[in-house]
């Protein structure tokens, strides 16, 4: 009888251990994660790596430069494909000034108003068209929406980056504009690094030296009224062909 009443006890403290009870005195059933996932239909989540959009991850909205209106950086390229240029770029609202070519001069670009003002060794001038330099910021502009998309990790320069695939779309955009930012968690996600995917990788932007906040005011002056860049190459006026004169007459011969 003692040996039959001992093993009642084993069995019940067993269940009660596997049962467990919480904070209010009520018998609860505690499962792995896993099983309770699985239990419920859900997944276990796994971190994604670009390229992977089955595991791709909705994000924020927006257009993501539009999070950062007073900056400096160094960017190394342009819209032009291949291109690995450096120049100094600043923000201040919607102001871009970037440094002209062989650091002559400067343009500055309204990415609101989609117009561009510069001070050249040829002069002021005037444009209703944005400075190459201005992109990618200027693909955000009025009447365009961004779909962003997280996309996994990656490591650019010896930086831990969040990596999101945007694509722009626009009625005045003929296709949509598809990129991918790389964005350091130390730059509170600021690119390091975006490519535009229409292009297969030929047009690819960097930054580095990187500094946020506000930027000197007298950075952004310019002249207004100057004259305004021609629309297209100018056309050289016909060149007037030139008349040969006549041929000398000989003179007559004197009679013998």
């Amino acid at each position: 009888m003692l040996l039959f009443a001992g093993c009642l006890m084993a069995a019940g403290l067993w269940t009660e251990a596997a049962q467990g009870r919480d904070s209010v005195g009520q018998t609860t059933t505690k499962e792995p994660a896993a099983a309770q996932q699985a239990a419920s239909g859900q997944a276990t989540p796994k971190e994604s790596t670009p390229g992977q959009a089955g595991e791709a991850t909705a994000a924020k909205s927006g257009f993501p430069l539009d999070e950062f209106t007073e900056f400096s950086a160094v960017m190394v390229g342009s819209m032009q494909p291949h291109d690995d240029r450096e120049g100094y770029v600043y923000r201040s609202g919607n102001l871009l000034r970037s440094e002209g070519p062989m650091e002559k001069g400067y343009y500055i670009t309204d990415l609101t108003e989609v117009m561009t003002y510069g001070q050249t060794k040829m002069g002021c001038v005037k444009d209703a068209h944005v400075y190459f330099r201005s992109w990618p910021f200027i693909a955000s502009r009025p009447g365009h929406t961004s779909e962003r998309v997280t996309v996994g990790k990656e490591t650019v320069d010896g930086r831990v980056c969040q990596v999101e695939d945007v694509t722009v779309s626009g009625k005045d955009l003929p296709v949509a504009t598809k990129l991918r930012f790389w964005e350091p968690e130390e730059w509170k996600g600021f690119p390091i690094k975006v490519e535009d995917l229409n292009s297969k990788g030929s047009r690819v932007v960097r930054f580095k030296d990187v500094v946020l906040g506000p930027q000197d005011p007298t950075l952004f002056i310019y002249p207004e009224e100057c004259g305004r860049l021609p629309e297209g190459p100018t056309k050289k006026p016909a060149m007037t062909p030139k008349v040969k004169p006549p041929a000398a007459t000989p003179p007559a011969s004197s009679p013998q």
